[in-house]
């Protein structure tokens, strides 16, 4: 247990110490910088040079309720649509449907086109949207198109699911989605930012030096009668 006056020295120590630690940064705060510019332009240039450009292109398809006999749209019909839904987000990837696409666009197994489809179904909507990013935007147009027409067709083959529509076609585009040059130079320069200060951390740690009187008090428990300016 810590009496109040040896707690208020700890207390005061830790004060101390901070300061420290944080005039120790701002001396290195040049080399702090300079590691910033440097790891800044490095994920920048690094990113647009040795990164390839990849290529997204979505499609959506739409399904469109069952309507009862009478005409009317009831809750029923209505747990069984987003139970399809559901099952389409899953479906969609599957094997049996990656594995024609992949013979139909010219690729060597299911689990490539896999890697480069995603799925995903708008909050509260029937609507899904398939977007497939490669390094070919022409790869990525045929993807797209070519999973949802698979499978509609299997659907409607073995399941006789028959309400399922697209609502916009994958198009060709030459405007890269990625990488993201932005988030990358910032994350370099993130990471040259906390080297920088782990250096000076570091060197504030290791540093045993007494560099004042009242270190010298402090840590020697005797009184300094005198000492010697820098010249």
């Amino acid at each position: 247990m810590y009496s109040k006056f040896d707690y208020e020295d700890v207390l005061n120590e830790e004060v101390i110490d901070l300061s420290e630690l944080f005039r120790s940064i701002f001396k290195n705060i040049k080399l702090i910088i300079v590691l910033c510019i440097l790891f800044g332009v490095g994920g920048f240039f690094g990113t647009k040079l040795l990164i390839a450009p990849t290529y997204t292109a979505s499609t959506s398809i739409y399904l469109t309720p069952q309507i009862s006999e009478s005409g009317s749209l009831d809750y029923n019909s209505q747990m069984a649509n987003s139970k399809l839904v559901t099952n389409a987000v899953n479906l969609l990837t599957q094997n049996n449907i990656m594995s024609e696409v992949a013979k139909d666009v010219g690729l060597e197994s299911a689990s490539t086109v896999k890697n480069f489809v995603s799925v995903t179904n708008e909050s509260d909507t029937e609507i899904i949207t398939i977007s497939a990013t490669t390094t070919d935007p022409k790869l990525s147009k045929d993807i797209a198109n070519d999973t949802v027409s698979t499978f509609i067709r299997t659907m409607q083959k073995n399941l006789n699911v028959r309400n399922i529509e697209v609502v916009d076609k994958a198009k060709l585009s030459y405007v890269p989605s990625g990488p993201n040059v932005k988030k990358n130079t910032l994350l370099a320069i993130m990471v040259g930012f906390v080297l920088g200060c782990g250096y000076a951390v570091m060197k504030f740690l290791l540093d045993n030096r007494l560099r004042t009187k009242e270190e010298a008090e402090k840590y020697l428990g005797i009184p300094v009668f005198c000492e010697i300016p820098e010249l």
